[in-house]
């Protein structure tokens, strides 16, 4: 699967958010603030194959994240707000010949908040299928094969051109109930897999004061069209998502669950852009997605967490099925981790991942991984 690197941040933007807990207060003063917040992650992963005594060195994702996130106040009920977050990767040399620094701009937006009327805010931020997908994403590299959670792609992950309206509590009329409207510009001038073109999204949610918490998020959006001449809508087919999920957090345990629909989200694997692929469609029609984790606290810092992800690739644009399957498993994997909790600032965690994907002529020929990997690290966070 593709866009793996931005993907290795799982527990840093787990534990330094975006949202500031824990974040270095700089300025405080007549209600205005300015806070700066961050965290380094030195890591390592390991592969293995099943039954295999032999453990080998698989990748260094060592990262670190730096965030300044602000308001200002200017009247009793309006304020504004910016955040700006950037990510290094401390893994690649200090020096990259003919290629780009893979350092890049994490997060980067501003806004407005007037009372019970809620917020809204432009630039790059979380679509809006993150509400529902991030139910799910507590564990070391849990959605590692996840497309829900890939970053510049419409509505997942972080994107650029993000309008983004929040409103919590109904304007205050409904307790619990919160809801996010979205509004994504077309982007491009970018690699074939990151453009877009406009989309709306929804995300609706609903938390209880018993730990339960429901949500359903979905966008739709028009696919790019490098070519103006050609207004054709069958070689440029819509691209929708939609995602349910729960979440129980109370009494020490997390337990969380997800289900998705994407079609033609899923930028194609090399089936889809050899000479039997449909040119016109370099995209998967369906995928499905299922995750799942359950988490407890023993109060000592210890966060023993087992967690299920299943993606599946369905009708794939494929002219010549006799060597290839209209349908595919993109990735099966179980997740055993622990993480250790020294304070609030410094914490380590272990994940070892069970591929549960056979080998076959297919999967090897389009590189998807069948081997099991362990990920260990550390992460400072402010």
């Amino acid at each position: 699967m593709t866009n793996r690197k931005s993907l290795a941040m799982v527990i840093p933007m787990l534990l330094a958010a975006s949202n500031g807990v824990n974040a270095l207060e700089v300025f405080h003063k007549h209600g205005n603030k300015l806070e700066l917040y961050g965290s380094i992650n030195p890591n390592h992963k390991l592969n293995h194959s099943f039954l295999a005594n032999k453990i080998t060195s698989h990748k260094d994702d060592t990262n670190a994240i730096l965030g300044l996130s602000g308001e200002v106040n200017i009247t009793d009920e309006l304020f504004s707000y910016a955040t700006i977050e950037y990510g290094i990767d401390l893994s690649v040399p200090e020096q990259l010949l003919d290629k780009q620094q893979p350092n890049n701009l994490r997060l980067g937006y501003a806004g407005f908040k007037y009372g019970n009327w809620g917020s809204i805010d432009y630039g790059r931020n979380y679509g809006v299928l993150h509400d529902v997908q991030a139910l799910t994403n507590r564990s070391p590299y849990i959605n590692k094969d996840s497309i829900f959670s890939y970053n510049d792609n419409y509505m997942t992950g972080r994107s650029n051109s993000l309008l983004t309206y929040k409103n919590d509590d109904i304007f205050g009329l409904i307790d619990g109930m919160s809801f996010i409207l979205q509004y994504q510009d077309q982007s491009e001038n970018r690699a074939q897999n990151q453009t877009n073109g406009p989309g709306w999204g929804i995300s609706i949610k609903y938390e209880t004061d018993v730990g339960l918490t429901a949500i359903g998020s979905c966008f739709s959006s028009q696919r790019f069209q490098s070519d103006k001449s050609n207004q054709d809508n069958k070689l440029t087919p819509a691209v929708g998502a939609y995602g349910l999920g729960f979440k129980y957090d109370a009494n020490d345990i997390y337990i969380a669950a997800f289900y998705g629909e994407g079609r033609n989200l899923t930028p194609s694997l090399n089936i889809l852009s050899d000479n039997n692929a449909s040119k016109d469609q370099p995209y998967i029609n369906k995928t499905q997605n299922i995750e799942a984790i359950a988490e407890y606290n023993f109060h000592s810092g210890f966060h023993p967490s087992l967690s299920y992800l299943d993606s599946k690739g369905q009708n794939l644009n494929i002219k010549d099925a006799t060597t290839v399957p209209k349908n595919l498993e993109l990735a099966k994997q179980i997740n055993i981790s622990t993480r250790y909790e020294f304070n609030k600032n410094i914490s380590t965690y272990m994940n070892y991942t069970i591929n549960l994907l056979k080998s076959d002529n297919v999967i090897k020929e389009q590189n998807i991984p069948t081997d099991n990997t362990i990920g260990a690290g550390i992460v400072y966070h402010f």
